[in-house]
């Protein structure tokens, strides 16, 4: 069985409307000569040696340019909508090591900006400019400007933020498309791995064949670390070593929770099945209880929905099913919800934003749980603290562990030992873990989930009946 291979093009990302969107958001005074300026990435080497590292561009760059490689500037003048794109300046023998750089013309085909200058050629862009003031990320090298005649008290570096991360949270239709494509791959190699994983194989053997299925597809790098969590393993939430070997048994289960990127739009999806192929018992009510989490959320996700009603709803069914299957014992259904033992089964949150990181700006926290929403970040809040919008692309990601660690926290809590049965527990302890996630884009009046990857029992065992010989399988 040979992995299809899907059309992908590298048509431009229309950013401009990206600048636009943010320069509005920024609520600048119209009479005000007002500039944005940022600095993408830059090119490292590892260590003290000169081994190049493999660069993967700074996000809010890529938002207001769609370059990928390192070394750009991009000015946006405000007043008078005009962008500036400012390449590196390239010295000759670098050239000839790496080759002749993309000549003006031929950038302003790549990319959609207005105007291609050189960096020696920005102090007299911004004489002429004269701008009142200049936006930057407090985290932005701003020497190039400074050099050119802007003061500290010329820059702006609290505003742009907060207008990128408020724009960034709403996706443009290309947008969506892109972390479309991204998901549907992912989804693929998912399903590659269903067909091909066996108890023997290293996990690693694993990861690079999920690497592969993305690379052909056009997505050479992911969106971060895979994680290939087989065995006891999968109660770890983000396992990234995949040094062990995927292990035996009727329990076992393999936890991957990967997914590739396109022109630095992310996808972030997990499937967790067995390495057997079958389910056995206890994996199958676990592998289920998870399932039935995240088809309520799904059920009720709409915009105008708050992202913490939906959290609670899937602890709400989570606490339902361990009293239901004996695990949760003594205490009424209330009374086990509002002392939050749920968590020791359940200890991350329901989602978060995706977008051009994999934990995208406006709900990069809001995957993680405390003990109070009011003890998370600020940038969160744009997630947790109003109700969802269309064009929100979020994942649901549910989950259920036996991690022995905070099974071992929560009983030694003085007083609680007596709502959890040992012997239920030690009985699926050796499914270790379970998470089902997808990436969803909200629509006007439900969702589009862009993840295609089989999950419920049935489709997974049958797609894992057609495991088939390929040449893959009889290389070392």
């Amino acid at each position: 069985m040979c992995d299809p291979v899907f059309p992908y093009s590298k048509k431009r990302i229309s950013t401009s409307y990206h600048c636009r969107r943010v320069g509005k958001l920024l609520q600048t005074n119209p009479n005000e000569r007002a500039v944005i300026y940022h600095r993408g990435g830059q090119g490292a080497v590892r260590d003290d040696t000169d081994v190049e590292v493999d660069f993967r561009q700074e996000s809010y760059f890529f938002y207001l340019s769609g370059v990928e490689h390192p070394g750009f500037h991009i000015l946006v003048d405000l007043y008078n909508d005009t962008i500036y794109l400012i390449p590196p300046t390239v010295p000759d023998t670098e050239i000839l090591w790496k080759g002749e750089p993309d000549t003006a013309k031929e950038l302003l085909e790549i990319y959609d900006a207005d105007k291609v200058i050189a960096e020696a050629d920005v102090p007299a862009l911004l004489q002429v400019l004269c701008p009142q003031v200049v936006y930057v990320l407090d985290t932005v090298d701003t020497s190039i400007i400074k050099a050119a005649g802007i003061h500290e008290c010329q820059l702006d570096k609290v505003c742009l933020r907060v207008a990128m991360d408020e724009s960034r949270l709403i996706k443009f239709p290309w947008e969506i498309e892109h972390i479309r494509y991204a998901a549907q791959i992912s989804s693929h190699a998912h399903m590659a791995l269903m067909q091909r994983a066996q108890a023997g194989q290293p996990e690693s053997y694993c990861e690079a064949l999920f690497r592969w299925v993305c690379a052909r597809n056009g997505m050479p790098r992911q969106c971060y670390i895979p994680i290939i969590a087989s065995g006891s393993r999968a109660a770890t939430l983000h396992y990234t070593r995949n040094d062990k070997t995927l292990p035996e048994g009727e329990h076992a289960m393999l936890l991957v929770d990967a997914g590739g990127e396109r022109f630095c739009y992310g996808s972030d999806v997990t499937r967790t099945f067995p390495i057997s192929g079958r389910f056995s018992s206890e994996a199958k009510t676990i592998y289920e209880i998870v399932l039935k989490m995240q088809e309520t959320i799904l059920s009720q996700l709409k915009p105008g929905a708050m992202w913490a009603g939906l959290h609670n709803l899937g602890v709400y069914i989570l606490c339902q099913e361990l009293i239901r299957i004996g695990i949760l014992v003594g205490g009424t259904h209330e009374e086990l919800l509002h002392l939050g033992l749920p968590r020791a089964f359940y200890f991350h949150g329901t989602g978060h934003s995706v977008g051009l990181d994999v934990h995208d700006v406006g709900g990069r926290t809001a995957g993680v749980l405390t003990n109070s929403y009011h003890e998370r970040k600020i940038q969160s809040q744009m997630l947790i603290s109003r109700p969802l919008k269309k064009n929100m692309v979020l994942t649901v990601e549910p989950g259920l562990y036996f991690n022995p660690t905070s099974i071992a926290m929560w009983t030694q809590k003085p007083g609680y030992a007596k709502y959890f049965n040992m012997d239920m527990i030690n009985k699926y302890m050796p499914v270790g873990g379970v998470r089902i996630e997808d990436t969803v884009v909200l629509t006007e009046d439900g969702y589009d989930n862009l993840t295609i990857a089989p999950k419920t029992v049935n489709d997974i065992e049958a797609l894992m009946a057609c495991r088939a010989q390929s040449y893959m399988d009889s290389m070392p």
